[in-house]
């Protein structure tokens, strides 16, 4: 069915004031944009923004809000694919990493008006990201691919490891998400230790284990 022609005004209205306030938080950050700036930018007369949004803090949830429930979804399925405990984490964060990758503009928009994000931390936004999060974890433990731990201090490390990495991504453009996903599962898993000594440590708490069963 074709959208009638008042539909897609609508559509196109809300597309330019959201469009004009992802320009207006970047440039000039999220406490410095008044709802006028917003309205100069985006060509449309004040009655018609009002028509949208009711004002300041709902413009800024509308723009994060759609990204932020794609980032959410990808990375609940990278988790519920995961077969082992390394894929876990593997392809959590390379979700994420891809998603800061693709879109610059929205995660610089987000991490130079951080006051702004975090102040939403205990609303709707980010903490649906870290409700999945804790909800995924649980049900891996469930699944055998995680063993049995705390996991609101996992969810707090492992969301927060992925929110710098994610600003670092997102600053610094030549580092690769594959890399980035592959370096924090490692540490995740092994700890900072070189390969070699992480190997060597194993093969000594094996013998260990193995003189102490002979005894």
């Amino acid at each position: 069915m074709s959208l009638s022609k008042r539909e897609r005004n609508k559509i196109a209205n809300r597309s330019a004031i959201l469009d004009a306030a992802r320009r207006c938080f970047l440039d000039q950050g999220y406490e410095a944009v008044t709802i006028r700036d917003v309205i100069r930018h985006s060509g449309l007369a004040a009655g018609t923004f009002y028509n949208y949004f009711p004002d300041k803090e709902s413009l800024f949830r509308a723009l994060a809000e759609t990204q932020l429930t794609t980032l959410q979804d990808e990375i609940h399925a990278a988790r519920e694919h995961a077969a082992d405990f390394d894929s876990f984490f593997y392809e959590s964060f390379l979700a994420t990493f891809r998603q800061v990758r693709a879109n610059p503009d929205f995660f610089q928009l987000m991490f130079q008006n951080e006051r702004a994000v975090r102040s939403f931390y205990s609303d709707n936004l980010l903490s649906l990201l870290m409700q999945s999060l804790r909800a995924d974890m649980q049900n891996a433990i469930v699944r055998g691919l995680l063993p049995e731990l705390d996991v609101d201090m996992m969810t707090a490390i492992t969301f927060g490891a992925a929110y710098e990495m994610a600003r670092l991504i997102a600053s610094q453009p030549r580092r690769s998400p594959e890399d980035c996903a592959a370096f924090v599962t490692r540490v995740f898993i092994r700890g900072f230790a070189p390969e070699q000594e992480v190997e060597t440590r194993l093969i000594r708490a094996g013998s260990r284990l193995l003189q102490g069963a002979a005894r």
